[in-house]
């Protein structure tokens, strides 16, 4: 079986989630989904991808941890008055942590629409996060996120919450913001107060989409895209 075809099979099996990837044109979309939907089962592009007119969409698996605590040990769940005064001392045991497998779809435009506040999409509604993209060479491109994420935010309010909600507030849509181009700066930027990121109270991850190993397991910014997408699970779940 090839993996298009064990991609095929688990993908009927699983729920999906959705990603929005937003940013102007040119500062590095592409690439970075490339790197975002990579994984064993779908390593190259054309295993993971359909495209159209005006979306490309790539796909990968995430597998979305569950805590579940087991039940006490029976010589101490009913503790006798005088072993009361020392039940805090007495371990709990571990948790017990299982997986359920979700489909993560990618949606990236094909196209260069305007960066309107007016853009409005249907598809939208069913976004359960958002990566905004912009190119650390050209600083306004992190101002225009604003415009970007307006009309995909005003949907989701509209139609994912019981009451419109502050489109900045800090609970909404999971987010996360990555920024672009890192090998062509002199230095590593100083996270600074101010940025699109601590406006949204949003994780950001700075890198090179040119380098495989960018997003490699254990590294931290892996860590944060695999906490950014298990946020988007529970909205989901929340937030249906």
């Amino acid at each position: 079986m090839t993996h298009f075809q064990e991609f095929q099979r688990i993908e009927g099996n699983v729920r999906t989630v959705r990603i929005l990837i937003l940013g102007d044109p040119g500062v590095g979309k592409t690439s970075l989904t490339n790197l975002l939907a990579n994984s064993a089962i779908t390593p190259t592009r054309s295993s993971r991808s359909v495209q159209n007119s005006e979306w490309t969409v790539q796909a990968r698996l995430h597998k979305y941890p569950i805590m579940e605590h087991l039940p006490l040990s029976p010589e101490w769940t009913s503790p006798s008055s005088s072993e009361r005064s020392i039940q805090w001392k007495l371990p709990r045991e571990p948790p017990h942590v299982s997986e359920v497998i979700y489909f993560v779809e990618f949606y990236d435009k094909n196209s260069s629409i305007s960066k309107s506040r007016v853009d409005r999409n249907p598809l939208y509604n069913n976004m359960d996060g958002m990566v905004l993209v912009y190119n650390m060479q050209d600083m306004q491109s992190q101002d225009h996120l604003h415009d970007w994420m307006y009309g995909p935010l005003l949907e989701i309010s509209q139609h994912r919450h019981s009451k419109h909600k502050r489109l900045l507030d800090r609970h909404h849509v999971p987010m996360l913001v990555v920024g672009t181009m890192l090998d062509r700066l002199d230095k590593r930027p100083l996270r600074r107060y101010g940025t699109i990121a601590h406006q949204l109270g949003a994780e950001e991850i700075l890198l090179n989409c040119l380098d495989p190993h960018s997003l490699d397991e254990k590294t931290r910014n892996n860590g944060k895209v695999y906490n950014f997408l298990n946020r988007a699970v529970d909205f989901k779940m929340f937030m249906p």
